[in-house]
């Protein structure tokens, strides 16, 4: 689990192994209608298209800032953030790209709250209603990972090489994805 102070808000990002998801969608609104998460916002998206928490932290961070600034493109705070962490403007994109597939899948769990005790009282009610291992290892990017990063954020040949000198691919991938999703504010 990564905790963080936003914007005045208390953040956290988990990692979940093997969650069972039916129906993406209903499983959202199930989710949305237990009363002990009323108030919280949260997102669940796929991990296996997350370059780390940092990658999630800047996309929390640019989703509020365009609820300040009023450049946000959806009405709903999680949804803003998916569209940020994608790197898409266009809601239906981001769910393609990042959101939750039926069947058994590895989950990236963002949560913003009020206070940290709210986040991390969150947090728990959405782990124990998932299921699954809490494993923040699955964020983190391997090669194969870095493979699926490159093509999904559009990362061109001579992105990755001019900054290969700074450390292995996975972690070259990782702050270019974290680089990209931070610079999309700029394009608000």
């Amino acid at each position: 689990m990564h905790e963080a102070e936003l914007l005045g808000r208390s953040i956290v990002v988990a990692g979940l192994r093997g969650v069972e998801v039916g129906d993406p969608g209903e499983l959202l609104e199930n989710l949305r209608a237990r009363r002990e998460l009323g108030g919280l916002v949260f997102q669940l998206l796929d991990a296996g298209m997350v370059a780390g928490p940092e990658h999630l932290l800047v996309a929390i961070l640019n989703a509020l800032r365009a609820f300040e600034l009023g450049l946000n493109v959806s009405s709903d705070l999680g949804m803003e953030i998916l569209t940020f962490a994608s790197g898409q403007r266009q809601i239906s994109e981001a769910i393609r790209s990042l959101g939750l597939k039926p069947g058994r899948m590895d989950v990236a769990l963002v949560l913003v709250a009020g206070s940290r005790r709210e986040a991390e009282g969150g947090l728990r009610s959405l782990v124990e209603a998932l299921g699954g291992e809490e494993d923040d290892g699955v964020l983190e990017v391997d090669d194969e990972k870095a493979g699926r990063l490159v093509e999904a954020y559009g990362i061109g040949s001579r992105e990755l090489s001019s900054c290969g000198r700074l450390g292995s691919l996975p972690d070259v991938v990782r702050w270019l994805v974290v680089e990209k999703v931070a610079l999309s504010m700029a394009y608000r």
